[in-house]
């Protein structure tokens, strides 16, 4: 029965594995293939499907980050507007014994109403208001904290101490100037030393000098940032030391001892800040200003003054020259990508001919193939018709006409030996 069952299954093609009709679909590459295990095992192990699962795992991650990164924004602004509206008590408690949004009550007379708090136009607008004027009330929220950025609080008095005539900046304090490949002076003291001891002249020889191999910023506190300093740890070792994860109170800077750190103690301050300050001017017209008879107009005012250090002016022009390389760099990766992409989508289409399986030629290149052949084909080409027949040949043979003749070696003459007796 098994012998009958065989025969029958290898005359209706059901071994064939070209008749089997179950696939298998890869979703990450879009692509169907047979079912068994080899043909999966090939496309999984195959070099762009390991891409493709790549580039699906990092869009992963960075779909995960950007979701977690705008919940925190979304959370940080809801903190700021409730801090900014007033929810606390504390601040309920600032606008007085009523708050700015209570109404008086509608049985109250004309008389006594003028003891209470009047509601802003805000809550009650006037009939002749504007919707455009509502508009910006609305939002006048936000743009309070739009003009009031998240800026270190700092005393100028404070972070910042002379020794001889050289000025010092605490690494504390000014955390957020600390950049890669700076020159510092690093700790090497007990850990628990306090500023006093840090300042004192005679404790400096427990400064080192140090360089800054990397600066890891969680945020803008000195328990949130963390840095990566080498050293010598003798004047005579030709190797660094490298010591990871240096608090910044261990760090100092000599002011204008590198292009890096600030010259001067207001340029210092203004890298405190961010680097830059803004200075809204009061807006107050001056009743006194002479007026232009011919133009209607008063004298220059000055509205604005902002503070720029050149240490940021030099880091923003850094930060724009690396997106800029980095941009390009990408832009270069995109099409050499598309250049060898277009390359093996020719050599396919030019090479699909040498084969019955449409491989690649080893005996050709791309440059040599043409339309229609190959140059440096070495095959024989069987699709196309031969002129000269089996029986043609057949019969040149059978007339003799074909008869192979052999060279005959030639033979040498025998030596004969000739042999003498007694008698001769």
């Amino acid at each position: 029965m098994t012998s009958s069952y065989a025969q029958q299954t290898k005359k209706s093609g059901g071994n064939e594995p070209w008749r089997n009709k179950e696939r298998h679909y890869c979703a990450i590459c879009n692509a169907w293939m047979g079912s068994d295990r080899q043909s999966i095992s090939l496309h999984e192990n195959g070099k762009k499907h390991r891409e493709a699962v790549e580039n699906d795992l990092v869009r992963r991650r960075d779909e995960k980050a950007r979701k977690e990164k705008e919940k925190r924004d979304l959370e940080s602004v809801f903190a700021k507007v409730n801090a900014a509206v007033g929810s606390g008590p504390a601040n309920v408690s600032a606008f007085g014994p009523t708050r700015p949004w209570d109404y008086p009550a509608k049985g109250v007379s004309s008389q006594h109403s003028g003891t209470l708090q009047g509601a802003p136009s805000s809550a009650q607008p006037m009939k002749g208001e504007s919707h455009a004027q509502k508009g910006a009330e609305k939002i006048a929220p936000a743009e309070v904290l739009k003009k009031a950025p998240n800026k270190p609080a700092f005393d100028p008095n404070v972070g910042h101490y002379d020794l001889e005539g050289t000025t010092y900046l605490e690494g504390r304090v000014y955390a957020n100037v600390l950049e890669e490949g700076m020159p510092i002076q690093l700790w090497m003291g007990s850990t628990v030393a306090t500023d006093a001891e840090r300042r004192d002249l005679r404790n400096s020889n427990y400064w080192k000098m140090a360089l800054l191999a990397k600066v890891i910023r969680k945020g803008g506190e000195e328990g949130n940032v963390s840095c990566h300093v080498s050293y010598l740890q003798k004047p005579n070792d030709d190797d660094e030391t490298l010591e990871s994860n240096v608090p910044p109170s261990r760090i100092r800077l000599v002011l204008g001892s590198d292009p890096s750190i600030p010259s001067t103690m207001e340029e210092a301050h203004l890298a405190l800040m961010g680097g830059e300050q803004i200075i809204h001017v009061s807006k107050d017209t001056d009743a006194s200003c002479d007026i232009d008879e011919n133009t209607g107009l008063s004298g220059w005012t000055t509205t604005t003054i902002r503070k720029v250090s050149s240490h940021y002016e030099r880091s923003q022009e850094k930060k724009r020259k690396h997106d800029h390389e980095k941009e390009l760099a990408e832009y270069k990766e995109k099409k050499e990508r598309e250049i060898q992409a277009r390359k093996m989508e020719e050599a396919k289409y030019a090479n699909a001919h040498d084969s019955a399986l449409g491989a690649y030629d080893v005996w050709s290149s791309t440059t040599s193939a043409v339309e229609g052949k190959t140059r440096a084909y070495k095959g024989i080409d069987i699709t196309k018709d031969t002129t000269v027949e089996v029986a043609d040949t057949a019969k040149s043979l059978s007339k003799g006409l074909g008869s192979v003749a052999f060279k005959k070696k030639s033979l040498k003459k025998k030596s004969t030996r000739i042999t003498s007796t007694d008698d001769d």
